[in-house]
């Protein structure tokens, strides 16, 4: 693993964070090279998951050593600091320390912390490691599940969409917009205790979280819609994309709200070379419906969502409700 430090705080230590980029920056350089010289791609591959096991056995060491904790709902939890020499969150102090910095304590833990590892796909979302990382984080770094002192950089919210929570990325994605854009300007703070105006990161992780919620790559999958709230398909409402900027090419969906009908409609264009081998498109009624019918995939009630696979690089799906 790599030491250094990640951010503001000088902290040279094996870092979560950091080697867990390192480690995606590597696996995107093999895929990138893969055309150009196939066989320095292979060792940059291999080096890639090289790291990424090396990291993996440093946080299942870091879970066995860490402090165990009740959380809010009495259910007891495993523990990770951000790096690999600490036992448990910096902020338990179970091997000592002085951690406050930028108005928090929980700063390295949360906005620095092993939480990343799910982003930089060291730690599968679904996996329990990263369950129990999304736990004690959220219950001991959150408010209203908005992270503090800088909330932008908590990647908590993604780590949402990508377990199919759509209601706690929404609890997430407004309570932080609502407590950290100026109400003057509309530009956004760096912190919650209104310091530095004007932040472009801040605005920048804001239309990250806003596109995540309409569309995401993940591997040979795009997720359509994995984060919108249900009132956008109110009778009558449309979401429209055209020709935006995905993984897999220009991507267009228009998404139509004819309950006076009985349906949501949603046509979908993603045709480049290298397109999505499936599509997950989320098309959640209103008043929590469960489709009678549907066309032009396999639909999960328990999701909402429509599965598109083979998807051929245009796709209509179309889902009929019970009269009300």
């Amino acid at each position: 693993m790599l030491e250094g430090k990640t951010a503001d705080p000088e902290d040279p230590f094996h870092s979560f964070m950091l080697s867990g980029y390192a480690y995606l920056g590597l696996s995107r350089a093999a895929e990138m090279y893969q055309s150009v010289d196939p066989v320095q791609a292979q060792r940059w591959r291999q080096e890639a998951a090289d790291l990424r096991k090396d990291i993996r056995t440093a946080v299942f060491e870091g879970l066995a050593k860490s402090p165990v904790i009740p959380l809010a709902d009495g259910v007891w939890c495993p523990t990770l600091a951000p790096w690999a020499e600490y036992r448990g969150p910096l902020a338990l102090h179970a091997d000592g320390g002085v951690w406050f910095t930028h108005g928090a304590m929980i700063t390295r833990d949360s906005l620095l912390g092993p939480l990343y590892l799910v982003l930089q796909e060291v730690v599968d979302a679904r996996e329990p490691a990263a369950e129990v990382m999304l736990q004690f984080h959220n219950d001991l770094m959150t408010l209203h599940n908005a992270a503090f002192s800088q909330p932008y950089y908590s990647p908590h919210p993604l780590v949402h969409l990508q377990r199919g929570e759509p209601a706690a990325f929404l609890k997430a994605y407004y309570n932080t917009v609502a407590a950290l854009v100026d109400r003057q300007t509309y530009t956004f703070w760096e912190h919650l205790y209104e310091v530095s105006p004007h932040k472009t990161h801040e605005e920048g992780w804001f239309l990250m979280q806003t596109r995540w919620m309409l569309y995401r790559e993940a591997g040979t999958t795009l997720n359509l819609l994995s984060g919108i709230p249900r009132c956008y398909l109110e009778q009558g409402k449309r979401i429209r994309l055209t020709n935006v900027a995905s993984y897999f090419g220009p991507l267009s969906l228009q998404a139509s709200s004819e309950l006076a009908e009985n349906r949501i409609v949603a046509d979908i264009r993603c045709d480049s070379d290298h397109k999505p081998a499936c599509v997950v498109i989320r098309l959640p009624h209103p008043e929590r419906q469960t489709a009678e019918s549907v066309q032009g995939g396999l639909y999960d009630p328990a999701t909402e969502s429509v599965r598109v696979e083979p998807f051929t690089g245009r796709a209509q799906v179309i889902l009929t409700f019970a009269a009300q």
